[in-house]
């Protein structure tokens, strides 16, 4: 997986932006359907994680997961279908990946976590940063939100890494 151009960044955002509302059913229904335990990770457990704080916030959260899935099966075509198995494991690595992150580092030695869409991160935690500073009451809560949105990216790219392809 390569990361994407601003061109194809920017046609997959305006594309996502411009579904209407039976196609975003049903890309959602799919979704669903075809990843369960993903679904309910990212569009139960991780937003209850953010509505204890704030509920404007965490549907927030859960449009930007829709948008990211939008945006990957419009590049990258359908991702093969993951096993509840497979999301533990992801969900490991995941908790590893944020728990060395937290630890003391050296001097001068950046720690970061891995992902290979950097621009798309940064237009989602851009966008959480500006939907939460409207309200003072959303704002204690965007670190968590931004890092709930680099784990779901991180999850949309492990479903990706093996047999890419372009769908478009």
């Amino acid at each position: 997986m390569n990361e994407l151009s601003d061109q194809d960044l920017y046609a997959a955002i305006m594309y996502t932006r411009n579904i209407n509302e039976t196609d975003g059913q049903n890309i959602l229904t799919n979704f669903h359907i075809e990843q369960p335990a993903l679904a309910e990770t990212l569009f139960n457990i991780f937003p209850a994680l953010i509505a204890e704080k704030n509920i404007d916030l965490s549907n927030f959260f859960m449009d930007q997961c829709f948008d990211a899935i939008c945006i990957y099966e419009h590049i990258f075509g359908k991702a093969p279908i993951q096993t509840e198995e497979w999301l533990i494991s992801q969900m490991e690595a995941l908790e590893a990946e944020f728990l060395h992150l937290n630890t003391p580092s050296q001097p001068g030695k950046k720690k970061a976590i891995k992902i290979v869409q950097t621009k798309l991160l940064s237009v989602l935690k851009e966008s959480i940063d500006d939907y939460a500073s409207e309200n003072s009451s959303r704002i204690p809560y965007i670190g968590l939100t931004q890092n709930l949105i680099t784990g779901t990216l991180q999850l949309l790219e492990s479903m990706y890494k093996k047999g890419t392809k372009k769908s478009h």
